[in-house]
């Protein structure tokens, strides 16, 4: 058997914000993994894993079948991937099924090495580059379990099940996700103005305070395509009552003014140029929930703005949360897996458009 270093390998793909200097791979944001091509008919992979209540959830997937789906035990310890599986080679994902907990402070997991009886091999190079902003959709809450559960925990996340992970592979592309349940645009649906995706978009994982996730992301990951799903929590901070910071005393509370729908659209706006500037090049795609309302027609009249100084971006509505049939509920409420096909099938399209 031999060992080998997740981080110093270069033949282990690495997807996903984490900080350079901090040793091994630290998963992060939703979705972020560690793929490879592997020789050979054993593997298993350490990991070291910590929390008090919000436990990351791991998968294991081997040549497109995920054979597992597990909290790692707290500590460092080793875990069988395949075993006794023909020569192959197989293709591994070992990807981070849940988003950042950010009321977790002592959540974090981190891979650290693999070992086999075989040999690795390179990967085949992805046709494009694709980086999803997003929410709790974004983030796959509620692909898993009945339309009947309700309960906000971490199993009922699954980034492997989300319109993301689905478009990218269409695409065969290289992705990574950047998004957190209930945040938005300028605020989180309670009104809570640090639920603001753009405010962390700089940050390696805002978020979080651990493993150094306040650090300044370094933008390495240079994406070709930037896809935005932005703009369903700060429709519900609408319908939401006012948030009252408790250290200020300070009141917040968007509404469907008109005043605040410019204030929403200008956020937008600024959110693209911040986009551009840390990803020059890159083409936007901006998709919403709702096909009408005061937040479409704010998020659509930024678009319209960006593309009248000549920024590449599309604006899109896959799917409508009012309009999701009983058989596209996935739990809490939120979009299952059918729904999230139809996401992916949408954005596919709108995509090779381009």
């Amino acid at each position: 058997m031999k060992t080998i270093s997740i981080r110093d390998c270069d033949l282990i793909r690495l997807n996903g914000r984490f900080d350079h200097e901090q040793p091994h791979f630290p998963l992060m944001w939703s979705s972020a993994s560690a793929e490879m091509k592997v020789e050979g008919s054993h593997l298993e992979v350490q990991v070291e894993c910590s929390y008090t209540s919000m436990a990351p959830y791991l998968s294991f997937t081997v040549d497109g079948v995920r054979c597992q789906n597990l909290v790692p035990q707290k500590g460092r310890h080793w875990y069988p991937i395949f075993l006794n599986l023909s020569k192959g080679p197989h293709i591994v994902r070992i990807a981070k099924e849940t988003q950042p907990f950010g009321g977790d402070s002592e959540a974090f997991v981190s891979l650290i090495a693999i070992r086999t009886n075989g040999c690795l091999l390179p990967l085949d190079k992805p046709k494009m580059k694709i980086e999803f902003i997003g929410d709790s959709i974004t983030s796959g809450e509620g692909c898993k379990g009945p339309r009947a559960f309700m309960e906000w925990v971490p199993m009922v996340f699954s980034s492997s099940d989300t319109y993301a992970k689905m478009t990218a592979d269409a695409l065969n592309a290289r992705y990574q996700v950047i998004s957190q349940s209930g945040w938005g645009v300028l605020g989180a649906w309670d009104n809570n103005p640090s639920g603001s995706i753009p405010k962390v978009y700089t940050k390696i994982c805002g978020p979080v305070t651990a493993q150094n996730a306040q650090g300044d992301y370094d933008f390495s990951f240079a994406p070709d395509k930037i896809v935005i799903a932005l703009g369903t929590n700060d429709a519900g901070a609408i319908g939401s009552p006012a948030y009252t910071d408790p250290a200020t005393g300070t009141t917040y509370k968007l509404t469907d003014s008109q005043e605040d729908m410019q204030k929403l659209t200008d956020g937008c706006l600024s959110f693209i140029h911040l986009l551009l500037e840390k990803n020059p090049g890159a083409q936007l795609y901006w998709i919403v929930f709702y096909d009408k309302g005061p937040v479409h027609d704010a998020i659509l009249a930024a678009v319209n703005t960006a593309r009248s100084e000549g920024i590449d971006i599309r604006f899109s509505v896959p799917l409508t949360l009012e309009g999701m049939t009983g058989c596209q509920m996935g739990s809490r409420a939120h979009p299952g897996i059918k729904a999230h096909q139809k996401i992916s099938k949408a954005l596919v399209k709108l995509i090779k458009e381009k």
